[in-house]
């Protein structure tokens, strides 16, 4: 097992150095884009596809010679002249002229020399080498390595053995050449030194320079740098951005890869504002044994005193998941963890977008222990909420959610007993939370009691299917009892019931599920479709049962959706089961296509009748009234590579009203092409506006605007140097007629590196709004700096495509000879 790779590394004198370069971008052009079908099909890389050759393997392999002339003595020497070429595993040696010394293994040759070593490319006049050890030197070489494409030139090169080269008065770059005498590459280094180590995968510089657009930057006097996208220790490139409330901020991580499945990140940030904040970020990827994996990440983050606040400032986030031997308990154990606390009700509004564990104001730490034997399971969770007020606004308080200290949960599960499924639960649950605030400032129905609850859930059903359908008649027993702390509190929400301790209520519900299925072929824009008609009718009966005036702990109003639609309870949790009697009629169809099974197309629509007044309620919310319910209707579209469409409607056929619209959409029409746009409006009973969103994403090259044309680089690759890319993602309030959230960002590929600037604005509070400006700079190949502009634009913009990707080793057969 081994843990994600990290960003590629180089020492911290270099990152200063590149860090002068964040905002340098190329200007190009480029011709008219082609459309694309959709991108072929190409085969996953494995990595245990690899070859490997032992050293004892390869010493053994048989010697290939060809040549226009040979001459010599057998075993002592032989000289090949003219077209010279001797190959030998993963070895190929061309030349002009080769004496060749069978006894010390050591070919001297002169004149064009080409030597290929498991794809990296050596060039020169002259070369001393041992063919099976590889030792040797080269003079006045050129080079070109396989695994990230670098090139460059040298005064010597040493070979010591097969894993280490030193390279004297040397340069690198990853630049592809380009034809010219005059041609320099937009980015080089030079180095006395250059070290590459292939069992590490790590080059070494001593007394080397970085050279950009032909203007050199502070001797670096030693760096290293990867030749692959394995991870190694380091330095990584350091963040660079502007906050406006934080001020400049600068972010110098330093990575340690303790083992295969284990890792460890520093990264202090320093706020020109707010000062110091130190961070450190743990991973780890276990076995306790077979079958038993287990893994997590701890972050923290500390800052001494932030000199805006004034006080010490932390954030803790811990996530643990996995297998306990199963020797251990005879099961499957289980072992989850996720704790997430922060030093202060502030957190949230000055560190929204630096760290994921204060962009919300309710942080939940939990631990569960989960058992599983066949048909049987436990769980045992304990749960703590820490809310994050809004201290400067007290309207815009947030009541606490209610802790399980603990809940334990048990269950049994059987399918298909004499055609019969059944399952039943227990749930006994602890609840707690300080509530003060809402009893003391009339919170009426917040004002709920601490208390310990007990479930019991049953259900038994009867499925019967056959080719043309199913009908599944199910009943379902909910017991609960509370036992409260002190009471229910004197006020009109409990009215008749205050001082009571206990409660307990028992609720049957019975329900009654079919559908058929009909198939036809159908074509439709010139293409073959299988079309299915699925009608759907669901009836559910649940007597009225008295629950209203009992606490709320854990449930909620389900929305009105495709998903609940069908199901025989109002809420989530166990706090309220709602009286039902009534009918859900729907139906869905959708186009299939025969030959991938790929769904094409989807509608649905579906209505509930109900036959009575809803009397159970979530406290503050209004009761469902008998007769016919809003109209649910949806369609998806997928027709084909270029196109996707997705709609819903909450329609209320009484008052003629919209309650609830959602269209969204996705033009996508090759790679690096793509605009999301989507529109979600809600609106109240009356037809009066509740909320009104526009969400509109895209990345798209700019070079399209003035009729450029794309090269085929391949997946991961871009569409050519000298292009510029706009990418963004905003999401529009028309109703408060401002941006809530948006990002917007342009990207110039230079071919062998990258520049990104972008833009980010998040509304924290009606009053608040957080803006910041990042920088980054890619060199293709062996590094980035600058901020994590690229990250950002990975999580806001849907179908984002990095203009390079992360790839395999490649195979040396790629540059066979």
């Amino acid at each position: 097992m081994s843990l994600p790779a990290y960003p590629r590394l180089s020492r911290l004198p270099l990152g200063w150095a590149l860090g002068l370069l964040g905002g340098v971008m190329g200007i190009g052009s480029t011709a008219q884009a082609q459309e694309s079908n959709g991108p072929a099909l190409t085969l996953r890389p494995s990595s245990t596809l690899q070859e490997v050759i032992p050293d004892d393997v390869r010493k053994q392999s048989p010697t290939f010679i060809q040549s226009d002339h040979l001459s010599g003595q057998t075993d002592v020497k032989t000289v090949l002249e003219g077209n010279v070429m001797i190959r030998r595993g993963n070895i190929l040696l061309k030349a002009d002229k080769v004496d060749y010394d069978p006894v010390e293994d050591l070919a001297q040759a002169r004149g064009n020399v080409t030597i290929n070593r498991s794809g990296n490319v050596y060039q020169g006049p002259a070369l001393d080498i041992h063919l099976d050890a590889f030792e040797g030197f080269f003079t006045q070489p050129s080079y070109q390595l396989l695994k990230n494409n670098a090139y460059g030139k040298a005064e010597r090169i040493d070979f010591i053995d097969s894993a280490h080269t030193v390279l004297h008065k040397a340069d690198f770059t990853t630049c592809p050449r380009k034809p010219g005498p005059s041609w320099m590459p937009d980015w080089f280094f030079k180095a006395d030194k250059i070290t590459l180590d292939t069992d590490r995968n790590v080059g070494i510089a001593e007394g080397a320079s970085l050279i950009f657009k032909d203007v050199p930057i502070l001797p670096v006097p030693s760096i290293d740098f990867p030749l692959t996208e394995e991870r190694k220790s380091g330095f990584l490139p350091p963040t660079i951005g502007v906050d406006n409330i934080g001020g400049l901020e600068y972010t110098q991580p330093y990575y340690v890869n303790l083992a295969p499945n284990r890792d460890v990140t520093f990264f202090p940030t320093y706020w020109s504002r707010r000062g110091l904040r130190l961070g450190t970020e743990f991973r780890y990827l276990e076995s306790q044994s077979a079958g038993a994996p287990f893994g997590g990440e701890a972050r923290i983050d500390y800052m001494e005193k932030d000199l805006l606040r004034g006080e010490r400032r932390w954030g803790l986030q811990y996530k643990h998941t996995g297998l306990i031997d199963p020797s251990y308990a005879g099961g499957t154990l289980g072992l989850n963890l996720n704790l997430n606390r922060v030093s202060d009700d502030n957190y949230w509004k000055d560190f929204s977008m630096v760290n994921s564990s204060g962009v919300q104001r309710l942080l939940s730490s939990d631990a569960g222990l989960t058992w599983t034997d066949g048909v049987f399971s436990t769980s045992l969770r304990a749960q703590k909420w820490q809310t994050l007020q809004d201290v400067a606004d007290t309207s815009n308080r947030i009541t606490p959610p209610f802790d399980r200290v603990p809940q334990f949960i048990a269950r049994m599960q059987r399918s298909n007993v004499a055609g019969f499924d059944f399952s039943v639960q227990g749930d006994l649950t602890r609840f707690e939370s300080n509530r003060d605030y809402e009893c003391a400032n009339s919170g009426l129905y917040n004002c709920a009691p601490n208390a310990n609850r007990s479930v019991a859930s049953l259900q038994l059903s009867r499925p019967f299917t056959n080719a043309l359908g199913y009908v599944t008649p199910k009943m379902q027993v909910n017991s609960r009892s509370y036992q409260f702390d002190g009471g229910l509190p004197n006020n009109s929400f409990y009215d008749g019931h205050a001082g009571q301790t206990s409660a307990s209520v028992t609720v049957p519900t019975f329900s009654l599920d079919s559908g058929m299925t009909f198939e036809r072929k159908h074509r439709l824009f010139d293409r073959a479709w299988l079309q299915t008609l699925e009608p759907r009718a669901f009836y559910v009966y649940t007597p009225y049962r008295d629950q209203n005036y009992l606490p709320n702990y854990d449930s909620g109003s389900n929305s009105f959706n495709f998903a609940s639609v069908f199901t025989e309870n109002a809420f989530g949790g166990s706090d309220r089961i709602s009286d039902s009697k009534l009918l859900t009629l729907g139906a869905i169809s959708r186009l299939i296509d025969p030959e991938t099974g790929a769904e094409g197309a989807r509608f649905g629509f579906a209505q509930r009748l109900r036959m009575q007044d809803q009397r159970v309620v979530i406290p503050g919310d209004s009761t469902a009234k008998s007769g016919i319910s809003d109209i649910l209707a949806g369609a998806t579209l997928n027709l084909s590579r270029t196109w996707a469409l997705d709609s819903t409607v909450q329609y209320n056929p009484k008052t003629e009203n919209y309650i609830r619209r959602m269209v969204g959409g996705r033009y996508s029409p090759g790679s690096y092409r793509v605009i999301n746009a989507a529109y979600r409006s809600q609106n109240n009973d009356d037809g009066s506006a509740s909320s009104r969103q526009i969400d509109i994403g895209w990345q798209w090259p700019l070079h399209d605007l003035w009729g450029g044309a794309d090269e085929s680089l391949g997946e991961g690759r871009g569409l050519g140097e000298g292009r510029w890319y706009s990418v963004a993602r905003m999401n529009y309030s028309p109703l408060d007629k401002k941006v809530v959230e948006s990002i917007i960002g342009f990207e110039y590929d230079a071919g062998c590196w990258i520049s990104r600037v972008v833009a980010e604005r998040l509304q924290v509070t009606d009053g608040l709004a957080r803006q910041r400006l990042l920088f980054q700079l890619e060199f293709v190949g062996f590094s980035r700096l600058g901020t994590n502009a690229l990250g950002s634009l990975r999580t806001n913009v849907p179908r984002y495509q990095p203009l390079r990707q992360n790839s395999m080793t490649p195979s040396r057969f790629g540059n066979y000879d």
